[in-house]
């Protein structure tokens, strides 16, 4: 293993807990268009109901999967809530980057939601959440330690989800946010203050590369077998523990093509999608750059593995079967 590092900040300790970034949107419109959707809908968002989580974007489009997710057989897609809702579709479209995945949230009165943590969901591993409150009153507050922050309806921050937080709900009406993760990139930059800037952009922060695809003839030329670090598929895992003496087995690993694109086998079995970002460099598809696959030709023919965190780059050669 060798370790590429350009300043020592691999977690993010540059980035602040949560900072309200530039855009504000019409929270009375939100607020508006989500009653109308409860009240024509059969699976109404209410918290009432039980009903706290509606996902608008998902794996797949699902209607029903409110997890963040990893890498995966396909891709995020919108699901058919969003139709229903377009000034929310409006906002989604209008972020100056790739949205992964998007859903409402909601806390009844009296609500306390401790420990909230998204292991990786943050700049570092090339990804950004967005915290949109539509209604709530002045005693919800997002707690940090040693930090309280209320975050009025209309506007739009950044929160440092990888880190433990709680969110309460003190006030007597329901809280409701919509949570939007996307990929981090220079235009994400942007929406923070300017102060902010030089400590939440690279290499602190990783930056989304554009997908480039390959012909059915290019994808064939990267057909390979190899012995992977089993900790490689868990992308909740630290690079510095793929390849420590508690690293578990490897597992035998293939890059195919299915359908005329590049897949990731494991032990025989469709573990995920690639995609192509130059080079032959490939990332788990609906996963970040926090982790990819080069497969580089003779006269030394490998696998190279590559997790990047923050400042830091972790890379493993593999030999080709």
């Amino acid at each position: 293993m060798t370790i590429e590092q350009h300043v020592f900040d691999p977690q993010g300790r540059a980035f602040p807990n949560a900072v309200r970034l530039r855009p504000r949107y019409d929270a009375e419109r939100m607020a508006g268009e989500l009653s109308k959707f409860v009240a024509v809908s059969d699976n109404a968002f209410s918290v009432a109901n039980g009903r706290r989580v509606l996902p608008l974007r998902s794996p797949d489009g699902d209607p029903y999967r409110t997890s963040t997710g990893g890498p995966g057989i396909g891709s995020f897609r919108d699901t058919p809530w969003l139709r229903h809702l377009p000034y929310f579709s409006d906002i989604l479209e209008g972020l100056p980057a790739p949205v992964r995945g998007a859903r409402l949230w909601a806390a009844a009165p009296g609500t306390e939601a401790r420990d909230m943590r998204a292991p990786k969901i943050g700049p570092p591993w090339g990804f950004c959440r967005l915290h949109l409150p539509i209604a709530g009153g002045p005693l919800a507050r997002c707690l940090f330690v040693g930090e309280q922050q209320e975050w009025r309806p209309g506007t739009l921050w950044f929160a440092a989800s990888w880190r433990s937080h709680t969110i309460v709900n003190r006030d007597t009406s329901d809280l409701v946010h919509l949570i939007v993760d996307v990929f981090h990139t220079a235009e994400t930059e942007l929406l923070f203050p300017a102060h902010l800037r030089p400590g939440t952009s690279s290499p602190r922060a990783l930056v989304h590369r554009p997908e480039i695809p390959l012909s059915a003839g290019e994808a064939q030329r990267y057909r390979s077998r190899f012995k992977l670090p089993e900790l490689f598929t868990n992308w909740e895992c630290a690079g510095h523990r793929v390849r420590s003496g508690a690293s578990g087995a490897d597992i035998e690993a293939e890059i195919a093509v299915r359908r005329g694109s590049l897949v990731l086998l494991l032990a025989g079995r469709l573990f995920c999608g690639l995609e192509h970002v130059g080079d032959g460099e490939f990332r788990l598809r609906s996963w970040s750059d926090e982790r990819t696959l080069q497969v580089t030709p003779a006269p030394r023919p490998a696998a190279v593995l590559r997790i990047r965190e923050g400042s830091n780059t972790y890379v493993f050669e593999l030999p080709l079967l």
